[in-house]
């Protein structure tokens, strides 16, 4: 895809966070971990406070290992020690700064770093980081794999009697960890230790579900606790976590005079209600810059419509509220929502902040919920992406939350549909083209096309309908708005195939399609980990008629193509008419989630794709 989001998980501050180390095998971490509850009398609140060691050992000569950990407004770093083979390195000194996207300096994620150097092959680098997390509602899971080969990891819990919290164990299947459990009379605590040997590295691939469908880890559900003569209740079950986001959300001071005055504004000139809605979400659309960077208190807070208003760029949060308050203000029903994209394997039936990472409105209206998601730039109302598709989503509403679904689309959203009219012209395919983009297909080209400079767009999106080809020629180019939401994107053009047509002993044979989506997905079994996840549904339709020339006739078709299961279809087939050729391909990609299992047929499938794509149409003289 052309666009990519990228939710930054630092503010869940979870030991999965951000570690940067070399992506080969140049070394490798052992490490003990340990996590203990206490309380904070001082303050009256309690604290989990976190050592974590990690012990890097070189497989080679000078490896550099940057080592950064992120923190934020709720987990402060305590402390830092580092030695290389016994001894302090010279210099040594932790930077710490503000994270940025595109130099935005916006948010509470924090980082610290320092660059470790290993100078020989069994040199170790002893790091430590001591951190307290000062809210346990942040204390969301603990990884035991890394970027590099995990050794040996041991990970404690002391868990005081006064503390309720579950462990819950995620992906063990098929990793060689153990647990065990202890009583710690003095602390009248209950010590929780895992074991794990020989975690493989994490492996980095496109397309992939994420880390918690993949990894081994604990999700630390933080439910309550009893101590220093004070009750505090965490998140023993969604009432508890929708009322604290509630509180939150009480904390925004929206300037609602501001917000009214540009809700008038924007609606000017609108008597129908849904022109008016639209109105209101596509300027949020397409005058808020979108940042995929969490903001506010660790990520949770959005920020106010007005101040996201001013600064013209917002994170999924405040262009949430942005959208909602303007909606608010010209009196619809609209209601912030947090939901879990696909990119999350949990949903609400496990009270978590590792459970959402979006947020998007909610407006009732005429008795059906619309969910409008201004991060998604080129995506018109009632449609929704992929990533949000089915998710469940937790609705404000006052004192009581919702919970819904977001609906699931078909391919029949993702529509790309093209009709030509062709004709062999010496050694080249000469016509006319119709295109058609629909949903996230839209999406994609105009992403692409608004990205850059306006004057370069046309030249842009001529190399996209060539395939930047320069023996695919496109001519008098006319297409519709880029910047009208709310339509289809249409293209007309005319072509000049070039060597489209191969000519021997009077006879055509003509390569009729010139895109061949799909020719080259096998998927490398060899390599390939992971299951593959596709950006969204497909739902390619080609049409072509091919004139056949004076004198000529079909001497010879490729064979139809016909493969159906649940999850795609790949359809091609050509029919001879007097004076013409008629070809119709359908590609289509129903479920987006194709496990690992199912890549052997796939590539089977693709496999015979390809040879159809590459099997010519054959044209001879009539006389013959």
């Amino acid at each position: 895809m052309i666009k990519c989001f990228t939710a930054l998980c630092l503010c869940l501050a979870t030991v999965y966070c951000v570690k940067a180390h070399p992506a080969d095998s140049s070394a490798s971490i052992s490490s003990k971990q340990s996590y203990q509850f206490v309380y904070n009398a001082k303050y009256n609140r309690v604290e989990v406070k976190e050592v974590l060691n990690d012990v890097y050992t070189s497989n080679n000569y000078a490896v550099k290992i940057p080592v950064v950990e992120g923190y934020n407004d709720q987990v402060t770093i305590d402390e830092v020690k580092c030695k290389v083979d016994n001894h302090t390195p010279d210099g040594f000194k932790p930077e710490y700064s503000y994270y940025s996207v595109d130099d935005v300096f916006y948010s509470d994620a924090r980082i610290c770093y320092f660059p470790m150097s290993l100078p020989k092959i069994g040199s170790k680098g002893n790091v430590t980081f001591s951190e307290t997390v000062l809210d346990p509602r942040y204390f969301t899971s603990v990884y035991f794999s890394e970027q590099l080969p995990v050794s040996s990891r041991e990970i404690t819990f002391i868990v005081p009697r006064w503390m309720k919290v579950e462990l819950k164990e995620m992906n063990f299947n098929g990793f060689d960890i153990k647990k065990n459990t202890v009583y710690n009379s003095k602390d009248d605590a209950d010590v929780f230790t895992y074991t794990a040997q020989n975690i493989p590295a994490n492996k980095r691939e496109e397309n992939s579900p994420g880390p918690s469908y993949l990894y081994p880890h604990i999700m630390v559900l933080c439910k309550s606790a009893n101590t220093g003569g004070h009750n505090f209740t965490y998140f023993a079950t969604l009432d508890d976590q929708y009322n604290w986001y509630k509180t939150l959300v009480k904390e925004i001071k929206n300037n609602d005079a501001i917000i009214a005055a540009k809700a008038k504004d924007l609606t000017a000139g609108h008597t129908n209600d849904m022109d008016k809605i639209k109105a209101i979400f596509y300027f949020v659309q397409d005058n808020i810059r979108y940042i995929a960077f969490e903001n506010g208190i660790a990520g949770f807070k959005p920020e106010s419509a007005d101040e996201v208003l001013r600064k013209k760029y917002g994170d999924c949060k405040g262009m949430a509220n942005l959208t909602t308050s303007l909606l608010k203000a010209q009196g619809y029903d609209a209601h912030l929502c947090w939901l879990g994209t696909d990119h999350i394997a949990y949903d609400y039936s496990t009270p978590s902040m590792a459970v959402d990472n979006h947020m998007i409105c909610a407006l009732n209206y005429k008795s059906k919920t619309i969910f409008l998601d201004a991060t998604e730039t080129y995506i018109g109302i009632n449609e929704y992406a992929e990533r949000i598709q089915g998710r469940q989503v937790l609705i404000e509403n006052g004192d009581k939350y919702v919970l819904a679904h977001i609906p699931m689309a078909s391919a029949t959203q993702n529509y790309d549909y093209e009709t030509s009219k062709l004709a062999v012209t010496g050694t080249a395919l000469t016509g006319s083209i119709t295109h058609v983009w629909k949903g996230e297909e839209k999406e994609v080209v105009l992403a692409g096309l608004n990205g850059i400079k306006k004057e370069k767009s046309e030249e842009a999106f001529i190399r996209f309908l060539s395939h930047d080809n320069s023996d695919n020629e496109i001519k008098e180019l006319n297409i519709s708005s880029i910047y009208n939401t709310d339509a289809d994107l249409n293209a007309n053009y005319k072509v000049n195939f070039k060597n489209a047509v191969s000519v021997f002993s009077k006879a055509y044979y003509v390569d009729l399609d010139t895109k061949k989506e799909f020719i080259d997905a096998a998927i490398k079994t060899d390599e390939r980990k992971h299951d593959y996840w596709f950006d969204y549904k497909t739902n390619i339709t080609k049409e072509t008629e091919l004139a056949v020339p004076a004198n000529y006739k079909v001497a010879a078709l490729p064979a139809p193509l016909n493969i159906t299961n649940a999850d795609y279809e790949f359809h091609i087939n050509y029919e001879s008419k007097p004076g013409k050729i008629l070809y119709k391909k359908t590609i289509l990609i129903k479920n987006t989630h194709m496990p690992v299992a199912k890549f052997s047929q796939w590539n089977k499938d693709i496999e015979q794709l390809a040879k159809t794509y590459n099997e010519n149409i054959t044209l001879k003289p009539a006389s013959e």
